[in-house]
């Protein structure tokens, strides 16, 4: 006949009566359920991962509260608590007269004491070449790879932006002064540095492209750089800009290996025109 003891519930055994050992009675806390997820969290939620997918990119704006409650088909008191949950988290931030835009999080941590390192140590600037050689290669690689319609025809406005303002300002670079010539060192560097981007976002590797948002002020302090330093050799600033179109091309069709001999081409231009133009051997 089987023992009474051995239908009674294992928290009213004693330690030595369950597993044979002496000691204390053990004690057992009930096990409940998890709670209900609350509106507001199922909103965060979906918020965040967009984020970290990059379908929410920094510095891009959300809708406003009452049109992103509405396509969320939820109340604005549950997207408002998502909303706050969302600011103490540094993934986004208020902007002046109202709304969020998506934090670059990582850009306070990372961009902003490299680029403080750069302009107190000359070295740098070839240091910041090899990173971009490092990343970049696997970058064309990987967007001539993936690159989706949509990818293609961002960084197909990306270039058109580059070479239009390199068209608007090429008249002007040999005037002293002359605003024209002024944007060829500061609007079209920047731009290229947009296009860069774009290409690191075609990769659809959810690291490298917030590695890339994250270090773009670096990468934007570098260009504007050497574009300085190819002026100041007498490079061709119209191979530099065509260059961009070759690695265009090369990832639109999708072949792998001109894309990487293109940017590998355009990578070595720019190493060899921005070392200092006063020092000769």
């Amino acid at each position: 006949m089987p023992s009474n003891e051995s239908s009674l519930p294992m928290s009213t055994l004693s330690a030595s009566e369950s597993n044979g050992s002496s000691g204390a009675v053990a004690s057992f806390a009930p096990v409940t359920p998890p709670p209900r997820l609350r509106l507001s969290d199922m909103v965060y939620e979906q918020l965040e991962t967009m984020v970290v997918e990059g379908r929410l990119a920094p510095g891009s704006a959300l809708p406003s509260e009452r049109d992103l409650a509405q396509q969320m088909g939820v109340s604005r008191p549950s997207l408002r608590e998502a909303l706050l949950r969302l600011e103490s988290r540094g993934l986004i931030v208020g902007r002046a007269g109202g709304g969020y835009l998506v934090a670059n999080a990582s850009q306070p941590l990372l961009a902003e004491p490299l680029s403080q390192l750069m302009s107190r140590h000359s070295k740098t600037v070839d240091d910041v070449l090899e990173m971009r050689e490092v990343l970049e290669a696997k970058a064309v690689e990987l967007a001539a790879e993936r690159a989706t319609p949509e990818d293609i025809a961002r960084l197909s406005q990306a270039l058109e932006a580059l070479e239009a303002a390199y068209a608007a300002g090429r008249d002007g670079l040999d005037g002293e002064g002359d605003a024209r010539g002024q944007s060829l060192l500061t609007r079209v560097p920047e731009l290229d540095a947009h296009f860069h981007l774009a290409l690191a976002e075609a990769t659809h590797n959810l690291v490298l492209v917030h590695l890339m948002h994250a270090i773009f002020e670096l990468l934007r302090g570098s260009v504007v750089d050497n574009y300085r330093a190819i002026v100041g050799h007498g490079a061709d600033l119209a191979e530099l800009i065509d260059q961009h179109r070759r690695i265009f091309n090369a990832v639109a069709s999708h072949d792998v290996g001109s894309a990487q001999r293109s940017l590998h081409e355009h990578l070595t231009f720019i190493r060899n025109n921005s070392g200092d133009p006063t020092e000769s051997a």
